[in-house]
């Protein structure tokens, strides 16, 4: 054995350069591969079926009483639910997406959908849950600029999922407008 063992690739010292360039490397966005299947949570509102991306969904449960909040009357904005020790601010999909009348009362197949952040999110209901569907990226259309007024605020792509075309409903748009209602 010679006395002098040559630094092996692990356990080198890396260099500044090389540290920053390695760090850049992992802070880069992941390539978005076109086969990839995308998580979809669908359900239906007002005679229509949407989705939402399920990586935003909190959680789903059986629709549950809507409290009104005093002074706050703006079509949007529902109010709040109890549910699991916490209180969530509801929204109404109806009329923020101009579908229209307010939410009618629940039928045994009404959920609620919680979507957002972790202790942020808003819920809002549904006639009914469909499930998950798995859709590939590159089946994923872009949402005409056609679409109606409330629609298209929230809408950017369109699946097809068994046979039906499907708004797939951007959460972001849907937390941005609930929370202009509440205000």
């Amino acid at each position: 054995m010679s006395a002098h063992t040559p630094d092996l690739p692990a356990r080198a010292r890396l260099s500044e350069s090389a540290i920053e360039a390695q760090t850049a490397a992992l802070a880069a966005p992941l390539s978005e591969d076109p086969g990839a299947l995308q998580p979809l949570l669908c359900f239906r509102c007002a005679g229509e079926r949407f989705a939402v991306s399920a990586q935003d969904v909190q959680q789903v449960f059986a629709a549950l009483p809507v409290r009104r909040v005093p002074h706050r009357d703006r079509p949007a904005f529902r109010g709040l639910v109890a549910h699991g020790g916490e209180l969530l601010l509801v929204g109404s999909l109806e009329r923020l997406l101009d579908l229209g009348p307010a939410t009618p009362p629940p039928s045994p197949a009404a959920r609620m959908i919680v979507v957002g952040p972790e202790h942020h999110g808003w819920a809002f209901q549904v006639d009914a849950v469909d499930g998950v569907v798995r859709t590939a990226a590159s089946e994923l259309a872009p949402a005409p600029t056609t679409l109606r007024r409330g629609l298209g605020t929230a809408t950017r792509l369109l699946a097809q999922v068994e046979g039906e075309q499907v708004a797939v409903l951007q959460t972001e748009a849907l937390l941005h407008g609930w929370e202009g209602a509440a205000g």
